[in-house]
């Protein structure tokens, strides 16, 4: 019976559970193992205008610190940490991500924002062991995100970074070994400069790209089964994709979209069910390739 409570207890949101826990002893005790941990502003009750902005990172600070030193070493599923007011002299996050990213866990959301803009160096390290190979949704947003070794992430399904300091080879370490791969979206990771997508990678079917800088030059696509393709960016950019590919959903967003797609990749849109091309200040004159392109989609 007790178990029973446990798994229905870790189904509640966080600030739920922490709320049922201060009425009932028995969810108290199952509290402190509770495993889907959600730190941000609503979850631990933070109001802006009463502490002032001064203050919010301390007293985030506070809480996590008392939350993470009352809980056992346990296994966490979760663990998500949003936060606009990141200061690193105040935020003990190095020592959060040491209790909280455990063995077995399953999904890892990183946010944090600072006035000054300087990323927050995200430790690799502790996903080079057995915590790595349990992801299944990494989803990091502005930070930075260096290994200079080969991860091993056999079990990540969804991968998600937007605004993250990272290059090509350093994204490289991360789909080298992640081959139930099948969702990933890259927003404006500015120090890419060419883009792959290695042959491995035959569960992803969803690619999403959004570019808000003039570095990347190249998207390199040897994914097999990549149904589902979206770029959007102010440049244009190179698309090189493996023979064969079909896609059911093809959005491209770049200067020259329009004329570039009708004469190169035509043949890869011949089974195309949703198709979207967006070309700001273009004027194609060869409207029989247009025609064309219409009756190919109908």
């Amino acid at each position: 019976m007790q178990d029973i409570w446990c798994h229905i207890y870790s189904l509640l949101p966080m600030r739920d559970a922490a709320r049922a826990a201060c009425v009932s002893h028995a969810f108290k005790r199952s509290w402190r193992c509770y495993p889907n941990l959600a730190f941000n502003m609503i979850t631990l009750g933070i109001d802006i205008e009463s502490c002032g902005e001064d203050g919010i990172a301390r007293n985030f600070t506070n809480k996590v610190d008392h939350i993470l030193k009352n809980r056992p070493c346990i296994a966490t599923k979760t663990l998500e940490i949003v936060f606009r007011y990141y200061n690193a002299k105040v935020c003990n996050i190095d020592s959060w991500f040491q209790a909280a990213v455990t063995p077995g866990i399953e999904e890892l959301t990183i946010e944090l924002s600072s006035k000054s803009g300087r990323y927050y160096n995200f430790p690799w390290s502790l996903l080079a062991n057995e915590s790595g190979n349990s992801i299944r949704y990494l989803n990091l947003a502005r930070c930075a995100f260096s290994p200079t070794d080969e991860l091993c992430f056999k079990s990540l399904s969804r991968l998600e970074l937007s605004d993250v300091a990272i290059t090509g080879d350093q994204l490289g370490s991360i789909l080298h070994n992640s081959f139930a791969l099948q969702r990933m979206q890259l927003k404006f990771c500015n120090k890419i400069i060419c883009l792959k997508i290695p042959f491995h990678l035959q569960q992803l079917r969803y690619l999403d790209v959004f570019d808000g800088g003039s570095s990347l030059r190249v998207i390199e696509v040897e994914a097999p089964n990549l149904s589902n393709f979206q770029f959007m960016g102010h440049r244009k950019v190179h698309l090189s994709f493996g023979v064969g590919l079909q896609f059911k959903k093809f959005d491209l967003y770049f200067p020259g979209a329009i004329s570039y797609v009708c004469a190169d990749f035509l043949s890869s849109l011949r089974y195309v069910e949703d198709l979207s091309l967006g070309s700001r200040c273009e004027v194609y004159a060869k409207s029989l390739v247009i025609f064309e392109l219409l009756i190919l989609i109908v």
